[in-house]
């Protein structure tokens, strides 16, 4: 089984991957913008406009084309190693039972089951990516327009309109359009598709493994902060095949009750729930009895006089962890636009400072990894650091 941690963390090592290539957009795409003041006739506005879209989509193309191999090759690590964990608790309860299952990397029909799940994958991402230069280029075109109407029209000086204008990109600049017209950032696009895609195959896997083994009974995990129509099905156990009495205890059928296999169900869009098989004979209690699943939500932190369930502090954390994360890419970009970049400096500290009280007023731990951001190093940081104060 895949656990709610597990699940949460999966993606991580994608997104940062595609982090540095949201970034190395942001920066080129800041340059030029900075460039305007070059631009002054109506003319030859339109003309430079022009020739920056065009070369903006065609720096998108580079920057996605550096990345391709090392985005494929990290995605097939990643179902290969989500693979091995999700059959690894299955097969050594199947072991003790007296079956022999046969190592995934060996079984044919996981083998073509794994390789489908990152095919299917693989190709939602670069569907998805194939937007990502036409994405662009559009919002920069939007951009320098406003920048430069503004200066036209004498509403902002030329650094003001630059600097709003980069600014706005660094905090809303969409890298993936969906088929609906729907934009994401790349960051948060890469965290669908990859947690979709390794929970499917995971339980696609595992479904597997139990038919080859003749087993029914499972167990579903659970995890604090789940949608309500999940928490209903979550921590409890459950029968394949339709709903059954066995020693004496009623198992629902596991389809029906979880909605597995569909997208609103379990291990569906998004969803960080896993199951496990079981053997009802050996130990028929769940992992959590009904009052532990209850108090998973429970509001136990106590923070500015009220209390939070810990899901709801972990939420707080990660939108002020997003906030350190934003402000630095605002001094990159107003950096990379040969923009004064002491107020930015500023609005960082601020944001490291909110972070770190949140921290400690709540307990909690500070997770570096959360808001680093390719380009800002120790260099970066001390440079702001020295601006702010």
């Amino acid at each position: 089984m895949l656990t709610p941690d597990y699940l949460e963390n999966v993606p991580a090592a994608m997104m940062r991957l595609w982090q540095q290539v949201e970034e190395d957009i942001l920066q080129d795409v800041a340059r030029r913008i900075g460039k305007m003041d070059d631009v002054t006739a109506t003319a030859d506005w339109q003309l430079w406009r022009r020739e920056q879209t065009r070369l903006v989509n065609r720096q998108v193309l580079k920057i996605l084309a550096r990345y391709s191999g090392r985005s494929e090759a990290e995605l097939r690590r990643i179902f290969q190693e989500a693979a091995a964990k999700a059959l690894e608790e299955d097969d050594r309860l199947y072991t003790s039972a007296g079956l022999d299952p046969l190592p995934p990397n060996e079984d044919p029909a996981l083998l073509n089951l794994l390789n489908a799940g990152y095919e299917q994958t693989a190709g939602t991402w670069q569907n998805l990516t194939a937007t990502t230069a036409d994405t662009v280029s559009r919002q920069f075109t939007a951009a320098a327009d406003r920048a430069w109407l503004q200066v036209a029209s004498g509403a902002f000086d030329y650094n003001t309109a630059v600097r709003r204008a980069v600014n706005g990109l660094a905090a809303h600049m969409a890298g993936v359009t969906y088929p609906t017209g729907h934009r994401d950032t790349l960051e948060v696009a890469v965290r669908r598709a990859v947690l979709t895609g390794v929970n499917q195959t995971a339980g696609k896997l595992q479904i597997a493994r139990m038919e080859e083994m003749g087993w029914g009974f499972v167990e579903v995990s659970a995890h604090a902060g789940a949608r309500p129509e999940h928490a209903k099905w979550q921590g409890r156990q459950y029968h394949r095949g339709g709903a059954i009495t066995y020693n004496g205890k009623y198992y629902p059928d596991f389809e029906r009750s979880t909605g597995y296999g569909t997208g609103a169900g379990l291990c569906g869009w998004n969803c960080r729930h896993g199951f496990f098989a079981i053997d009802p004979d050996l130990d028929p209690r769940p992992a959590y009895t009904e009052e532990e699943l209850a108090a998973l939500d429970a509001k136990n932190i106590s923070y500015q006089g009220k209390m939070y369930s810990p899901y709801e502090i972990s939420q707080k954390q990660r939108a002020l962890e997003r906030k350190v994360r934003a402000a630095k890419k605002v001094f990159l970009a107003e950096d990379a636009a040969g923009l004064d970049t002491a107020q930015s400096a500023v609005k960082l500290r601020q944001a490291r400072q909110s972070l770190a009280q949140f921290v400690k007023d709540t307990g909690g731990r500070n997770d570096s990894a959360r808001t680093l951001v390719a380009g800002f190093g120790r260099s970066e940081s001390s440079r702001a650091t020295a601006q702010a104060r």
